[in-house]
């Protein structure tokens, strides 16, 4: 085993800007509709992974944790998952061959402001527990306004769409991006416990 000493806090804090900054590109993406903003959502998610990598290599080589093992790995693994949607909407708006639309937008911002705030929570967990409470809190709250937010598209969809292909996709990436909103959910969970746990 190695003997040092490992951030294990700085480390998912650097999750967290690779998560957000996909999520920032994947919003301008569904805006502006440049596939290079595309693009660089995938070359993002691959430094998130490897990110994540990093921060497993550490935990198995390092004998004493600050928090518990499993919490540090799930919560880990719920920041990586959310920038994996990100990348994955990407493929599925390539896949379906549709033009995001307003609606989509409207989605991805929320889920925008939920990451940024994961990442207010994750940087205020070790030093102000408080407010990495308060964060996660309003990230819970933020799930549902995306839930929300799907229902009325899929409404939306079924009024104004008249090609039942193109409902289908668009259906199939509305509850993409709403499952997105429940692993930010799933994150916070982890997290809450993290923070009884302190």
């Amino acid at each position: 085993m190695r003997r040092k000493k490992v951030d294990f806090f700085k480390l998912l804090a650097n999750q967290c800007e690779y998560m957000c900054k996909g999520m920032e590109l994947l919003y301008e993406y569904c805006k502006n509709h440049n596939e290079t903003l595309a693009d660089d959502i995938i070359a993002v998610e691959t430094e998130g992974d490897m990110a994540r990598r990093i921060l497993i290599d550490e935990l198995n080589n390092t004998f004493i944790t600050p928090i518990d093992r499993e919490d540090l790995f799930g919560l880990s693994r719920q920041i990586d998952e959310i920038l994996d949607y990100a990348k994955t909407t990407v493929d599925e708006i390539r896949l379906f061959n549709v033009t995001p639309n307003k609606d989509m937008a409207k989605m991805i911002f929320i889920l925008l402001e939920m990451t940024q705030r994961i990442h207010l929570a994750v940087n205020n967990l070790q030093e102000r527990p408080a407010i990495s409470k308060e964060e996660a809190i309003k990230v819970k709250k933020l799930e549902n306004k995306v839930g929300d937010e799907c229902i009325r598209s899929l409404a939306r969809l079924f009024d104004e769409e008249e090609d039942i292909k193109n409902i289908f996709k668009f259906r199939e990436i509305y509850r993409h991006i709403n499952h997105t909103a429940d692993i930010g959910d799933a994150a916070m969970d982890f997290l809450l416990d993290i923070i009884v746990k302190m």
